[in-house]
C-alpha cells in the first residue's frame, strides 16, 4: 500500500515470543484481508522478543509494518501503541497465535456496518480440533465468578453444538483474542487501560464502552482458531500472577468493599488448597507460582485499606 493511502482496516497483532505462532497468524490473516475488498494494513507490535519473531516477520511478512518496543509493556499498552500508529476507520486487534478461517472478517466488518449503535464485533473462536472455545461472557463478579470458572465453557459449548444459529447474541465482553472495532469508539473510551497488564483488559473495555451506551455483538458464523500457546502454557508464572492481578484491579475498580474482601478471601482459600496439593505431590515450581499468587492477593488488600 502506498505511504499515506487511506486506510479501512488496520490488523493490529500484539506479539511477546511468538515465533512458531506468527507465520500461520499472518499467513491466515493475508490471507483474509485479500478477501475483503478494503484497504488494509497489518501492524505487529513486539513486546520486546528475544525468540527472533522479528526476523522471521520481516523476512517472510515484509509488508507488515513492526513497532519494536524496547520493553514487555504488556497488551493493553501495545495495543495502545499500535492503535496511535494505525490508520484504519476499523481496528482489528488480535493475539499472535491463531488462524483466522475463510471469511472471518466480512461478517463482522458487514454488522458493524449496518448497525451503528455497535462499537465491536468479535468472531466465534473454537479450539484446534474446531470445539467451542469461550471468548464472551457477563460482567465480572462474584456472582459470575463461579459460572464463567466452572460452568460458562461446558454450558455455551453444548448451547452451541444443539443450535450454533442462536449463539449471535449482544454480550458485556469479548475476548481479545480478536475483535473488531470502531475506531472513534476506540478512542473516545480512552482505549485499552494500561493499568492492566494483560488480561481482563478486554472486560474492562466492554464496561466503559457500554458506560456510553455502546454495545458489543459476537458473532460466532465468523470463525478463528485460538491455539492458546503463546503466553499461557509457556509462561505460567507470569500467566497467572498477572492474571490475578488484574482480577483483583478490576473488582477495585467496579465493586464495592465487601466484594472485594470476598474476592481475597476467595482467592486465598483456593492458593493455599493449590499450595498444600502442590506440595504434596513434590511440584515445587507449581507450589512456588502459588505462593506468589497469594503474597499479590495479601499486598493488595493492605495496599486497598491503606
Amino acid at each position: 500500500m502506498e505511504e499515506g493511502s487511506q486506510v479501512s482496516l488496520s490488523a493490529i497483532i500484539i506479539n511477546y515470543q511468538g515465533r512458531d505462532f506468527l507465520p500461520r497468524t499472518l499467513s491466515s490473516l493475508e490471507a483474509e484481508l485479500a478477501r475483503l475488498e478494503l484497504r488494509s494494513e497489518i501492524i505487529l507490535v513486539d513486546n520486546a522478543s528475544t525468540d527472533g519473531s522479528l526476523s522471521v516477520v520481516r523476512e517472510k511478512f515484509p509488508s507488515v509494518k513492526v513497532i519494536q518496543l524496547s520493553e514487555n509493556c504488556g497488551f493493553a499498552r501495545a495495543a495502545n501503541i499500535g492503535a496511535a500508529q494505525s490508520r484504519g476507520d476499523w481496528l482489528f486487534f488480535l493475539n499472535n497465535d491463531v488462524e483466522l478461517l475463510p471469511d472471518c472478517l466480512q461478517p463482522l466488518i458487514t454488522f458493524l456496518s449496518e448497525h451503528e449503535a455497535y462499537a465491536i464485533a468479535a468472531p466465534g473462536v473454537f479450539n484446534p480440533d474446531q470445539s467451542f472455545q469461550l471468548s464472551f461472557g457477563r460482567d465480572l463478579g462474584l456472582m459470575s465468578e463461579f459460572f464463567l470458572k466452572y460452568l460458562a465453557q461446558p454450558w455455551y459449548k453444548l448451547v452451541y453444538q444443539l443450535r450454533k444459529e442462536r449463539m449471535e447474541r449482544d454480550v458485556a465482553w469479548v475476548s481479545g483474542v480478536a475483535l473488531v472495532i470502531r475506531r472513534p469508539m476506540f478512542f473516545a473510551v480512552g482505549g485499552f487501560d494500561e493499568r492492566f497488564f494483560f488480561y481482563i483488559e478486554d472486560a474492562d473495555l466492554g464496561r466503559r464502552l457500554r458506560s456510553r451506551g455502546f454495545k458489543i455483538r459476537y458473532l460466532p458464523q465468523a470463525r478463528l482458531i485460538h491455539y492458546r500457546g503463546a503466553v499461557a502454557s509457556r509462561f505460567p508464572r507470569l500467566s497467572l500472577t498477572e492474571a490475578k492481578k488484574s482480577q483483583l484491579l478490576y473488582y477495585s475498580l467496579y465493586h464495592g468493599p465487601v466484594s472485594q474482601r470476598l474476592l481475597r478471601i476467595y482467592l486465598w482459600a483456593q492458593f493455599r488448597a493449590k499450595i498444600l496439593w502442590a506440595g504434596w505431590r513434590g511440584d515445587e515450581d507449581r507450589k512456588s507460582i502459588y505462593s506468589e499468587v497469594l503474597r499479590i492477593v495479601r499486598s493488595f488488600g493492605d495496599a486497598s485499606s491503606a
